[in-house]
C-alpha cells in the first residue's frame, strides 16, 4: 500500500508541474486559445505518467543514466501529448520543451536545497540543545 501511495504522490506531483506548464503557454504563448477537455486531460494524465517516471531518481541507476531515461521518456511522453493535441512540433516547441524541463529542475533542486538546509539546521540545534 505503501508503494501505491508513493505512486500516486509522484503522478499528481507530475500532473501538477503539467497543469502549469499547459497554463503558462496557453497564456504566454499562445494567448486567446482556450483550453480543450482533450488537452487537458492528455496533460493531467501524460503529466502525471511524467510524474512517475520521475521515480527512476529513487533507483540505483547512476544519476547522469537516470537523467537521460527520465529525459528521453519526458519527451517521448510529450511527443505522445502533441500528437493527442494536433500540436505541431518544431524547433520551438522542442526548445520550450528544452527550457521548461530545465527550470522544472532547477526548482526541484532549490526545493531540496531548502529542506535540506531546514533538516541541517534542526540537528544542529538538537546538537546544540543537547551540549547545554
Amino acid at each position: 500500500m505503501r508503494k501505491f501511495g508513493k505512486f500516486l504522490d509522484y503522478f499528481f506531483t507530475g500532473m501538477g508541474f503539467g497543469a502549469i506548464c499547459y497554463l503558462c503557454i496557453l497564456t504566454f504563448a499562445n494567448p486567446g486559445v482556450p483550453p480543450t477537455a482533450k488537452g487537458v486531460v492528455s496533460i493531467f494524465i501524460l503529466s502525471g505518467l511524467i510524474g512517475i517516471l520521475s521515480m527512476i531518481f529513487k533507483t540505483d541507476l547512476p544519476l547522469l543514466s537516470a537523467i537521460i531515461i527520465h529525459f528521453i521518456g519526458s519527451f517521448i511522453l510529450f511527443l505522445t501529448m502533441s500528437f493527442i493535441n494536433n500540436w505541431l512540433i518544431g524547433w520551438d516547441s522542442i526548445f520550450i520543451f528544452i527550457l521548461v524541463y530545465i527550470i522544472i529542475w532547477l526548482i526541484i533542486l532549490l526545493e531540496q536545497r531548502k529542506t535540506v538546509n531546514k533538516l541541517n539546521a534542526k540537528i544542529k540545534q538538537r546538537n546544540f540543545n543537547r551540549k547545554s
